[in-house]
């Protein structure tokens, strides 16, 4: 299959657009599409790195979410797209770089979409929609309450994707919560660095209940809403499981041989510490710690817990266990990392 963008001939012509797929989310929906037969368009910021990942064995449509005109080629002849592009990380991206890349750049994208006469669309959104301090098993009904910028820009994304479905796109909406797996340039690194310090404080004592979801089974509820999921609707996806932080903890510290001390502390006691935790973040060099904020210092205080029976109705059942996958990705991603130091 051609990887410049220009659309292969033959039967094996790319009738699917996958936004993103570079990254974790993305790919992993580009390869369960493979898997499947199916001819694959990539929008790639960097083309070189998709054909790396991929080599022929997809069309690599060159451009960006900034790109109206990139955005036009790129769903030329397509009919299905999944929208997984996003900018995600607050301490990297500015509040106007997140808001332009999630909202604006999913309104260029369904413009573009339009015009080339998309049928179908999944739009991958995130559990941030709901906020902080959550009870527990949170369904989609709950009322938007974003407590960042990320959560906003989500919900604006989502508004639009919910506009064009007024318009004749069939469209539905999905809201992982933390994904991990091969690729992953977030929660496992951040982990790792964290899970390596002797002293580990739990807020709470670590009973907050955290949920996570490997990035295949998010990719097969894609494929799954894709096919069955009701246009006009949002579904929460997560593993299946039901871990509290301070066991989460314990299970990649243990991947490591690692006991690290693991105080209980209180929200009055952390909230107190902060400035010295930010202190303590740049003596050690943990940027996740010296750049900790007061919205972030309530997410370790919260339950991330969400009712996924919607999506199971129609049959997503997750098959990757986090007990047993997660410390297999802590040990491969230290493998890696201890390597890359000798």
């Amino acid at each position: 299959m051609a990887d410049s963008g220009r659309e292969a001939d033959g039967p094996t012509k790319p009738r699917v657009l996958v936004t993103g797929g570079t990254g974790l989310v993305g790919g992993a929906i580009v390869r369960a599409l493979l898997k499947r037969g199916r001819a694959v368009r990539v929008l790639a910021r960097d083309p070189g790195r998709a054909r790396g990942l991929f080599d022929s064995n997809v069309d690599v449509a060159p451009g960006n979410l900034q790109h109206p005109e990139s955005l036009r080629a790129a769903c030329r002849g397509i009919e299905e797209v999944y929208h997984v592009a996003g900018a995600v990380d607050t301490h990297e991206h500015g509040d106007a770089e997140i808001l332009d890349t999630n909202v604006e750049g999913t309104r260029r994208l369904l413009a573009a979409a339009h015009a080339a006469g998309v049928s179908r669309v999944v739009y991958t959104s995130s559990v941030s929609v709901y906020g902080d301090r959550l009870p527990l098993g949170v369904a989609e009904d709950a009322p938007p309450a974003p407590a960042g910028v990320y959560g906003v820009s989500k919900v604006q994304a989502e508004r639009l994707v919910r506009e064009a479905i007024s318009a004749g796109l069939r469209a539905v909406i999905v809201r992982p919560c933390i994904v991990y797996g091969p690729g992953d340039r977030y929660f496992v690194p951040q982990a790792l660095r964290v899970v390596r310090l002797p002293v580990v404080p739990l807020p709470d004592g670590g009973r907050h209940v955290v949920d996570l979801v490997h990035a295949d089974d998010l990719a097969t509820a894609h494929l799954l809403l894709m096919a069955a999921g009701q246009s006009g609707e949002a579904y929460n996806v997560t593993g299946g499981g039901r871990l509290q932080a301070g066991e989460l903890i314990r299970l990649m510290a243990g991947a490591l041989h690692r006991s690290p001390w693991l105080p209980p502390v209180p929200r009055s006691v952390a909230t107190g510490l902060k400035p010295f935790i930010n202190v303590a973040g740049r003596l050690w060099g943990l940027r996740e710690l010296a750049r900790l904020d007061w919205q972030e210092m309530n997410g370790v205080f919260s339950d991330y817990h969400f009712d996924i029976s919607k999506v199971a109705a129609l049959g997503y059942v997750p098959r990757i266990d986090t007990r047993t996958a997660l410390p297999h990705e802590i040990r491969e991603r230290d493998g890696s990392f201890q390597r890359r130091r000798q």
